[in-house]
């Protein structure tokens, strides 16, 4: 490694003839790197709470959480005393690659290669990684403190050098949470621009360079959370904060996104105690990049601290409107963000009747993302915000009828005070209900459609809802569409105004390729149920006689039970055997055919697959009657799971038909919508006892 060490001095000695002529270029490219927004009064600028020069002790630990570093008031003079402030501007001759061994040495803090490198005569100040690192990068990577006190004593120059990221060791000590390394170098730049004129005091400023991404240290102290760090960096220069990054994200945009209060206050006092308008000028003169400072602490939702910070200094930010032309109350409308929505409201209601660019108020917002209680929060507050209407002359009620909002309609239209918004007609005649429709919401429609008043209304085509459901409904079969035509005329037969003769219209095969593997899938459910029904039909629960009189003959043979067991099967058997006979004409492939064979068999397969359960039922009742409770327990569970498979079949069965009753029909769609919620979360609590997960 002597030799090693021998090579680069070597190396060295022939490039320091050039020293004078790159010390300008080198000043000249420190300039460049400073922020052209940032002014420096050195004089004036605050620093941490601490005596810097006297007080601390830079001891070997990093990380950020350090504790306050006391006493040794000796080592901190000798390592501020020893600076070369002469060569603090000063990097002669040229870059010499950093050997692997050299790198090591470094990155494990070892102090006795700088011992090395100093006998050698190797330019240390010179040494680079491939990624353009110095040693004092290394050494404050790796959290050396000592390490690094040496090597700024000797070479205070590299605190300003920059890798080939354009990151300084501030910046890499600061991203890696090293605390302590970034309270030494800002001893460093304390103490010396203390002792510098004023244009070489400005040129010792690392708090303000930005890396490739843009960002300066102080970006990174906050992003990792390294909230010590942060404040030394904030006192320590007050301009930093304000500086953007190639994608216009400013350090106090971080520091609001994370919620630290204290570090937000910090930034904000830099502002100066000046009046309302006057500190807004100054923050919005100062602030690179975003400015909608109150919508970020909005998205992050801390509505009990750095929200109330930031608009107790800068009230007027609560109307300031965000790249999506966002004020404050309609992002927390967009957002559901409901403590958010009342701490806004609570400081001023005018933003209730401010629209966005798109015409829609902060109440229509709430409506269309389904904040119900955002909503039921507007209208209680400022009741006439019911009344507003967007640019196509929609109010609430047309927005949450559009989404599908199911829960916002329910609320308004069975309120006294909101009902009257069913019948309110948009720019195109629409009334909620026509909306609702138009977008196959078929849970709105049965409160919607609770007025004839509502029902009769036409828009300006002259269509009423039911006109418009049905010229809309496709052909061909899709569930959501017919289910919302079935409930629309349910809910109109309901109300007596106007005849309806059946629920459903004929509907026609979408693909013949897909018909036929639909027919093929309902073959081989069909097959499936016969073959089970037959074999149960011959292992009769209880056994058979194996002795006379009765050789041969089922054993429980006068239990009820099993009568309902075998009746059942051969039901289930009987009805699956004819819905394969009549799906096999299905197969032929004529339109014809295949909507009549579905029209009989559909009713038929559904028949079969609700006796086979329920055979079973009665069978296992049958073989374990004398146990009370175990009946009861597979009874409850029975009745569920019947209920449960009535309401999944029946609906699918129904409306392929092409004529259902609207009276009892019609009830049956209407109560397996207001219950399908409730099967859902019984399915789901299934699922999660069960399997473990939902």
């Amino acid at each position: 490694m002597d030799e090693l060490f021998v090579s680069i001095s070597s190396t060295f000695s022939k490039t320091s003839c050039i020293t004078d002529l790159l010390l300008p270029l080198e000043l000249d490219r420190i300039e460049a790197q400073r922020s052209t927004d940032a002014s420096h009064d050195q004089q004036n600028r605050t620093y941490l709470p601490m005596n810097i020069h006297g007080s601390q002790d830079f001891s070997q630990s990093g990380g950020d959480g350090a504790k306050p570093l006391t006493g040794d008031t000796e080592s901190v003079q000798e390592f501020l005393s020893n600076l070369r402030l002469s060569d603090l501007f000063t990097l002669p001759g040229e870059d010499v690659q950093m050997t692997p061994e050299i790198f090591s040495e470094m990155s494990d803090g070892n102090k006795e290669c700088l011992e090395k490198l100093r006998s050698h005569g190797t330019p240390m100040e010179r040494l680079k990684s491939d990624t353009g690192d110095s040693v004092l990068h290394l050494a404050a990577t790796w959290g050396h403190l000592e390490l690094v006190k040496e090597i700024v004593s000797e070479c205070p120059r590299l605190l300003l050098e920059q890798n080939s990221s354009d990151q300084t060791p501030l910046h890499v000590a600061a991203h890696s949470g090293h605390t302590t390394i970034v309270e030494a170098f800002v001893a460093l730049v304390t103490f010396s621009s203390a002792r510098l004129c004023n244009e070489e005091s400005e040129r010792m400023n690392p708090y303000v360079l930005k890396d490739k991404d843009g960002n300066t240290a102080l970006y990174y102290a906050i992003e990792g959370h390294y909230f010590e760090m942060a404040v030394c960096l904030v006192n320590a220069n007050q301009d930093a904060p304000f500086l953007g990054n190639k994608y216009g994200v400013s350090s106090l945009f971080v520091a609001i996104n994370t919620g630290d209060v204290s570090l937000v206050k910090a930034i904000l006092k830099i502002i100066g105690n000046k009046d309302l308008k006057g500190k807004k000028s100054n923050l919005e003169s100062k602030l690179q990049g975003q400015k909608s400072l109150a919508h970020v602490a909005l998205v992050t939702q801390s509505i009990a601290y750095v929200l109330d910070v930031i608009l107790d200094e800068y009230p007027s930010l609560m109307d300031e409107r965000d790249i999506n032309g966002w004020t404050c109350l309609s992002l927390a409308a967009h957002i559901g963000y409901y403590e958010g929505v009342c701490n806004l409201l609570e400081r001023s209601t005018k933003g209730v009747y401010v629209c966005d660019q798109d015409g829609s108020f902060p109440i229509h917002t709430a409506a269309e993302k389904g904040h119900e209680n955002i909503v039921e929060e507007f209208i209680k507050r400022c009741p006439g915000s019911k009344h507003l209407l967007n640019k196509l002359g929609q109010n609430v009620l047309h927005i949450a009828a559009k989404n599908g909002k199911f829960w916002i309609s329910n609320m308004l239209i069975i309120n006294k005070d909101t009902e009257h918004l069913g019948v309110g007609q948009d720019v195109d005649g629409n009334t909620p209900l026509h909306l609702a429709v138009m977008n196959w919401h078929f849970k709105s429609i049965t409160w919607l459609a609770r007025s004839s008043k509502i029902l009769k209304v036409r828009n300006k085509n002259g269509l009423r809802a039911r006109d418009i459901a049905e010229r809309e409904v496709k052909p061909h079969y899709i569930f959501q569409e017919r289910w919302t035509l079935a409930l629309l005329l349910h809910a109109i037969h309901s109300r007596g105004f106007e005849s309806v003769h059946s629920l459903t219209k004929p509907s026609v095969p979408l693909d013949p390729k897909n018909n036929r593997d639909y027919v093929n899938t309902l073959l081989l459910v069909a097959a499936l149920v016969a073959t089970m029904t037959f074999a149960a039909g011959f292992t009769i629960p209880g056994g058979f006689n194996s002795s006379a009189p009765h050789l041969g003959r089922a054993t429980l043979a006068t239990n009820p039970t099993l009568f309902i067991f075998l009746v059942l099967d051969i039901l289930a058997m009987q009805s699956s055997v004819a819905t394969i006979g009549i799906l096999i004409w299905a197969q032929l492939g004529d339109p014809v055919l295949i909507r009549s064979s579905l029209h009989v068999a559909l009713p038929l397969l559904l028949f079969a697959l609700l006796c086979m359960p329920l055979a079973f039922l009665f069978g296992v009742v049958t073989a374990v009657g004398h146990v009370k409770w175990l009946v009861v327990i597979i009874c409850i569970i029975s009745v569920l799971f019947f209920s449960w498979a009535i309401f999944v079949l029946g609906p699918h069965v129904m409306l392929q038909r092409s004529y259902v009753s609207p009276k009892y029909a019609g009830d049956f769609l209407v109560t397996f919508m207001q219950y399908k919620d409730i099967i859902g979360l019984f399915v789901s609590l299934i699922k999660f006892l069960f399997c473990g997960c939902y």
